[in-house]
């Protein structure tokens, strides 16, 4: 597979040219010190290279800025004389220049190939040990896990990570689907609050009907009930044999005092 990479220039790399150029030589020794620094990642190699390309040609012109400041006049032989000097300072940085620029395009291609192997083995031919890729691409294993990591972190490769010289990674499409499900259920929370405002509504002038159905039937269907079935006190009958009076419980037969009859409320 070929992913057509090619290394480019950082914020902190357009800073080192602007220092280049407003303070020389400051900026190339800022560029040198960066590219021994980082000049051991694969990912990086043709970056440093143009770095140094560019910050070359900038020495150059600098230089030969501050030499035409030093003639006071500019006549046929400090022409010729200037030219001279600039063919000379073009030979020592502007060649070089050129072929820093040609490392670049030679080490992008490189890396890129390196990047397709690297792709061929671990995601058609499932190997996943370092030393094994390593075997493959006739690399040394600390330089196969550097680039094993970058090719995870440029999203060359599905999300993973290398533990015990083995690289672990999460089948493809894993974190998409994360994302997927975590927007769904993102939704579905928006959509049921959305459903237990409503419910809740609902549910409220539901209760209100119920209790005033409670309050207008329910409730007086049973005081009727209560009152119907609830024993009531006692009770002063006049005797029909008689005509006396005689306190009767209710449910109960009672007989008269004085004539003897039974009665009952």
């Amino acid at each position: 597979m070929d992913f057509a990479f090619k290394s480019n220039f950082k914020a902190f790399d357009r800073i080192i040219l602007a220092i280049t150029f407003l303070f020389f030589p400051l900026g190339l020794v800022m560029a040198l010190i960066r590219v021994f620094s980082t000049h051991f990642h694969r990912s990086r190699k043709g970056r440093n290279h143009r770095l140094l390309g560019w910050c070359l040609i900038y020495t150059y012109f600098i230089c030969m800025f501050l030499i035409y400041l030093t003639y006071d006049g500019f006549g046929q032989e400090e022409i010729a004389e200037f030219l001279g000097i600039g063919l000379v300072w073009g030979m020592l940085m502007l060649i070089p220049a050129a072929i820093f620029f040609a490392l670049a395009g030679v080490a992008d291609r490189k890396f890129n190939k390196l990047l397709g192997q690297y792709y061929q083995l671990v995601m058609k031919n499932g190997i996943n040990e370092i030393d094994h890729i390593a075997y493959e691409t006739r690399q040394s294993p600390y330089p196969v896990m550097r680039d094993l990591e970058f090719m995870v972190n440029e999203r060359m490769l599905p999300f993973g990570r290398i533990e015990n010289g083995i690289l672990l990674l999460e089948p493809e499409g894993f974190h998409e689907q994360y994302e997927a499900n975590k927007d769904y259920e993102e939704n579905d929370e928006d959509e049921y609050d959305d459903d237990d405002e409503y419910d809740e509504d609902e549910y409220d002038d539901e209760d209100e009907d119920d209790e005033d159905e409670y309050d207008d039937e329910d409730y007086d269907d049973e005081e009727d009930e209560d009152t119907d079935t609830k024993p009531k006190g006692p009770r002063m009958i006049e005797c029909p044999g008689c005509g006396a009076r005689v306190v009767v419980v209710p449910h109960e037969r009672k007989e008269c005092e004085y004539c003897g009859n039974e009665i009952s409320a």
